[in-house]
């Protein structure tokens, strides 16, 4: 519903004079973006984005630099889709984003964590508290004792 009422005050406020040229290049980037994400591997469209195309170059934002080193490998291939297209592209420039993942996920998917708890099973504690007992003292002693009893209710 909160939805719906937002799409309708943006139609609305994108039929203004003020803020029509606005709304027309956010919705020319959003179908730039869609048209992008199907032209490259699913597996890479979820970690990067569109940048601008600035005097015939393209600049895409990669998440990190496993990304863009894939990015990199595959732009001649997508260079020629997009003139395909008629997009107005002759180079494709590829950029790291250092934060890109605390923008663009949650904190529980940028880590892979769910929201369930994972619990330490009885085995996985007897284990830790043998290496324990042959460490030296030390801080990783201390480390897996504090995390042993942390889990001791498990």
């Amino acid at each position: 519903m909160a939805s719906h009422k937002v799409n309708a005050y943006f139609n609305l406020l994108g039929k203004t004079p003020e803020y029509a040229s606005l709304f027309t290049a956010a919705q020319k980037l959003h179908e730039d973006q869609s048209t992008f994400s199907k032209l490259i591997p699913a597996q890479l469209a979820q970690h990067c984005n569109l940048g601008r195309i600035a005097d015939g170059r393209l600049t895409i934002v990669a998440e990190n630099g496993a990304i863009a080193a894939k990015l990199k490998q595959i732009s001649p291939s997508l260079l020629l889709k997009l003139q395909k297209l008629e997009w107005q592209v002759t180079a494709i420039q590829i950029l790291v984003q250092a934060d890109y993942a605390a923008k663009n996920t949650k904190p529980s998917a940028r880590h892979g964590y769910s929201k369930k708890k994972l619990k330490l099973s009885s085995s996985g504690k007897a284990c830790l508290n043998q290496l324990a007992a042959t460490l030296p003292d030390s801080e990783l002693k201390n480390t897996i004792q504090s995390f042993v009893k942390k889990h001791q209710n498990d």
